[in-house]
């Protein structure tokens, strides 16, 4: 991609998925803490459900990376920290496709 904008489209729409699945975990988890403390099993709860639904596409395919010896109720977790290591590395990506057009963060960040 030799376009600056393309590039930037590319590597933020990337990011937005990021996000959004890191979003949905980490609401997953509060509201697994929440409907614990209230004495609900958060399965049933509608809110833990639907973040699930929106997670589940990455976390099945962690789970299909990951050995069988990873037990099922760690999978979240090493989904969430591969989606947080994902949005790292595309966020420097980001910074690095801008100082490479010669632009500055600030810059880069109008260009659409």
């Amino acid at each position: 991609m030799k376009d600056i904008g393309t590039t930037l489209f590319v590597l933020r729409l990337v990011k937005l998925v990021l996000e959004i699945a890191l979003f949905a975990l980490a609401g997953q988890g509060i509201v697994w803490m929440l409907a614990r403390a209230m004495g609900q099993q958060a399965e049933r709860n509608f809110a833990y459900r639907a973040l699930q639904t929106v997670a589940l596409p990455f976390t099945k395919l962690v789970r299909l990376l990951t050995p069988k010896l990873v037990l099922d109720r760690h999978v979240p977790w090493a989904t969430f920290a591969l989606l947080a290591v994902g949005w790292v590395w595309v966020s420097f990506s980001i910074a690095n496709a801008c100082i490479g057009a010669g632009l500055t963060i600030a810059e880069c960040q109008q260009v659409r």
